[in-house]
Parts: structure tokens; sequence; C-alpha cells
């Protein structure tokens, strides 16, 4: 039976079933009285159909059983005999009409059990009635085979994701507890086998940004190199497709990004961690990651993370005088007169926070910031404040001002 024959019967836009009953008859492999047993048959299961999926007893429910029981028909001969009319004229001869349409619910019920997204854990499913009152009434066979596909590819996924996670030292126990996507563990073993040293791992977000800012230090000959020592064989032959498009993928998303000197480690992390998989989510250590992806940022707030102290930088960077965690009185003072009369220009802070903050923190920074500049208006630009007295009280409760020592 040649791909091409099978592709034509695909896209006869009458039942399958009905096809190969036309050429059966045609072909006299199929007799009158295989037909008059095929017209005593059919209302029997449309019965049942109905009664399965709605009511025997209403008309439009009869109808939806008719089309049910020859889509399912039509899908097993299709599927048994790969588009071959004569060998399916012949399956209709042999075997009675509820028989065949069994066949193609039996097909529905195994697609059902495979997986539909390619995740490591246990998939939440529907009822299998569900699924099969819906695919029943589909016309095209076609849909049937995509399905099937995707699903048949989900499932190999999923074998390869417990493979590889097994070189990350994941077991197939720990990764259906967490439900993670399958691609994402195959990803992360392929970037630490081509990039990382000997024993090296991915655990976290810390080891994952590590990993990258020593990718962004290769030469491209070094990454040739290591492309080119990958070795296939190394992994089973069922899963060599699976690997070469992830591949693929790597070179043709991730690299470029990792190879544009403009974009800051933080932000590579930001962009890339949802495509590998991180065993620890949260960044247990902050300040160590915080040190590695962002130096200004670490530079400034010298490892401080308290909103009293960030707030105490973000009022400074709008004032535009040297950053720091801690105000003298005096300078906060003089900073309050600045404000009233050349502005407070809290887009400053605002705009500091989106490109040197690291992306972890910076909507909930923008929040702290938005929240204290709303209520700072009210106090930092008050004229009716004559000797700062509400503006240095709203500071001294929002941030760190240092008061002068008192005298001996």
């Amino acid at each position: 039976m040649s791909e091409n024959t099978f592709e034509i019967a695909l896209l006869d836009n009458r039942p399958y079933f009905e096809s190969a009953l036309r050429y059966g008859v045609q072909k006299a492999i199929i007799s009158t009285s295989k037909i008059a047993a095929i017209e005593a048959e059919a209302p029997k299961g449309m019965v049942q159909i109905a009664d399965a999926f709605g009511s025997k007893y209403l008309r439009p429910e009869i109808e939806a059983a008719r089309k049910r029981i020859v889509n399912l028909a039509s899908l097993y001969l299709i599927e048994t005999t790969k588009g071959d009319l004569e060998l399916a004229a012949r399956m209709i001869r042999d075997n009675t009409f509820l028989t065949l349409s069994r066949g193609g619910s039996g097909l529905l019920k195994a697609l059902f059990a495979m997986p539909e997204y390619a995740l490591l854990g246990h998939e939440a499913k529907g009822k299998v009635e569900d699924f099969l009152e819906a695919w029943s009434l589909k016309e095209k066979p076609m849909e049937y085979r995509n399905a099937l596909e995707h699903r048949q590819l989900n499932a190999l996924e999923i074998e390869a994701g417990y493979w590889f996670g097994e070189m990350l030292g994941l077991s197939a126990a720990y990764l259906k507890e967490e439900d993670v996507e399958a691609v994402s563990v195959v990803r992360s073993a392929l970037l630490l086998q081509l990039f990382g040293k000997q024993d090296a791992t991915m655990q976290n977000q810390v080891e994952f940004a590590s990993l990258i800012d020593a990718i962004r230090a290769f030469t491209p000959a070094r990454i040739k190199k290591a492309w080119s020592g990958l070795d296939m064989g190394e992994f089973p032959e069922q899963f060599h497709p699976i690997v070469e498009r992830i591949l693929g993928e790597i070179k043709a998303h991730d690299l470029p990004r990792l190879q544009d000197k403009a974009a800051s480690l933080d932000k590579l992390v930001f962009e890339l961690k949802d495509r590998y998989y991180l065993r620890d989510h949260e960044v247990e250590d902050t300040s160590e990651y915080d040190a590695l992806v962002s130096k200004e940022w670490t530079r400034l707030t010298k490892g401080k993370t308290d909103v009293d102290s960030l707030m105490t930088l973000f009022v400074c960077i709008a004032g535009e005088i040297p950053p720091k965690t801690t105000l003298p009185e005096k300078t906060a003072k003089s900073l309050v007169k600045k404000f009233r009369e050349q502005g407070f220009q809290s887009e400053l802070a605002t705009e500091w926070i989106r490109t040197s903050a690291p992306h972890e923190k910076q909507e909930g920074l923008l929040e702290d910031w938005t929240n204290f500049v709303e209520e700072a208006g009210n106090y930092l630009l008050d004229d009716w404040d004559t000797n700062y007295s509400g503006a240095m009280r709203f500071l001294d409760a929002n941030c760190h001002i240092q008061k002068p020592a008192a005298k001996k």
C-alpha cells in the first residue's frame, strides 16, 4: 500500500466506511446479504451509543449516534488497512458492523490513555467517556493521526526526560512529584554535557547563572569544539531525534543570546531559566546570586535588602546625589530642600531599578517604590512644612536617617 494511496483515502470527503462499502459492492467482495446484516445491526448499535452519550429516545441523539458509529468504524478501518480499500472491504465482509465500531472505540481509548502533555508527573485526565463523546463525532481521520503522533512524541519525551534526569542525579520518583516539563530536563542535561565541567551540577539558579557566565566567556572556537565533542552514541538511539531537535533549539535560540555581550547576565538568567529545569526554584542565597548577576546593584546596596535601606538608596538616586543606604539627617534635609526647589524626580530611581536591580526583585521593588512615592509627595513637597519637620518624620519612618550624635 503506497503512502500516496493512503493520503488519497484521507482526503476523501465521504466516511471511509462508506467508501470501502461502495468499493466492496462494486468489486463483488461484499454481498447483498452482508449489506442486509449491516442494516439490521446498525440501529441496535446506534441506540446503544445514543443511550451512552445522551438519550435513546431523542431524535437528535439518534442522528448523532449514526454519525458516531460510522465514524468509529471508519477510523478502525482506515487505521487498520492504511487506506487499502480492498482490504477494508474484506474486513467489512468478515466482521460485524458493531465489531468495527468497537475497534474504533478501542483506538480512541488507547489515544486517551497516552499523555496529552510531556510532563514528568501524574497527568490529570478527564473522563474517557467525555473524550469518546467528543472524538467519535470527528469525521476527519487526519485529526486522529495528528493527535496520535503528538501523544506518541509526548510519551517518548517523557521517557527521555526520566533517562536524562538520571544524568542530573534526579530519580524518576522525584521527578514524578515535580510535574516538570520533560524537555526542560533533557535541555538542562545537554547544556551541562556541552559546556559544564566534569561533575558540574545545575541544581539552582546560582549554579545556572554560574554556568551561563562561564559559557559567555567561551570563544567561538571553544564553543565549536564543545559542540563537536558531543557523542550521540552516549544516548539511546530512540532519543536521537529529540536530542537533535533540542540541540538545534539551543544553538538557534540560546547561544545567540549568550553571545550578546550587551545583555546583562541577570537578564539572560531571567530570560532563559524557564527553558531549563532547576531543582531549587527559589534562590537560597540571595546575596550570592545578586553578587553574581548584578554587580552595580551589589556595589550600591552592599548586601542590604531591607526596605528602609533600599528606599534610602532610591531617594538618593531620585535626588541625584551619591547613593547611600543611610543618610545623615543634615543631608536628608538638604535633599528635601532640593526636591522642593527642583522637583522630585522619582522616575530616575524607577529607571535605575529596571536597569540595575536583579530581575527577580524588580516587580516587588517597583511596587514598594511606587507606594513610597505616592505618599512622599504629601510630605517632601509640602511648602507649608517650612521647618521640614513633617518631611523628616516621613523619611525617618521609611528610610535610614542617621541623627547627629548627642553632645556629651
